[in-house]
């Protein structure tokens, strides 16, 4: 039904767009500017859409630029020689990084698990990654979402859950413009790919890799 009616607003739209074009064409014929009075009908329903995202996207490129300058970035709270040095050898060669098999098994029992952090309540998610789990059996990952205006914010934190100390945090901002499942466009400014990889390189330094 959803889809059916966006289908019939469409068909309305290029009415409108078609019945305005024909209707500046006849004024602008009159004043002999046939072609000129055409694009300004059209552009009077069509363009005014255009310029809308226009301005949108502007002004969310810029939204996006500031917050990641003032907000976004990696916050290390105990590096991982600190923390290495803190749980002792004997500890330390114990943690594996997760099989995505364990981290899937971690899920099944943590997935409804939140903590609160620097007045925000943190929920835990599965710490598989493509480039390598971060994730052992002492280190757990949780995220955070909400919004600024209408740009979002997306927080991680790495935790200690034997003694619950945050270890690293990173927090970010991107902005995604959709209509229905369709990508229109992304702020091209935000800061998320670096500071995703820069978060997993830290983060991995915290299990014995070798």
């Amino acid at each position: 039904m959803l889809g059916l009616a966006i289908l019939f607003g469409l068909f309305v739209w290029i009415v409108i767009t078609l019945m305005s074009t024909m209707i500046g064409y006849k004024i602008g014929k009159k004043a002999h500017y046939p072609k000129m009075g055409a694009l300004t009908g059209f552009m009077l329903i069509m363009g005014g859409w255009i310029v809308y995202w226009i301005i949108e996207f502007a002004y969310i490129q810029a939204k996006v630029s500031y917050l990641c300058k003032k907000e976004a970035g990696i916050t290390v709270y105990v590096t991982p020689e600190q923390w290495r040095k803190q749980i002792g050898e004997e500890e330390w060669e114990k943690l594996k990084p997760f099989t995505d098999k364990e981290s899937d098994q971690r899920y099944a029992i943590y997935n409804n698990k939140t903590l609160s952090f620097d007045n925000r309540i943190y929920k835990y998610t599965r710490g598989n990654m493509r480039a390598g789990n971060i994730e052992n059996t002492r280190l757990s990952y949780y995220d955070f979402y909400d919004k600024i205006g209408i740009v979002p914010i997306i927080s991680h934190i790495l935790v200690d859950e034997n003694t619950k100390k945050i270890l690293v945090k990173k927090t970010y901002f991107i902005y995604t413009k959709k209509w229905e499942d369709l990508r229109i466009w992304t702020a091209s400014r935000n800061c998320s790919d670096t500071i995703h990889k820069q978060f997993h390189n830290i983060a991995l330094k915290y299990s014995n890799h070798n």
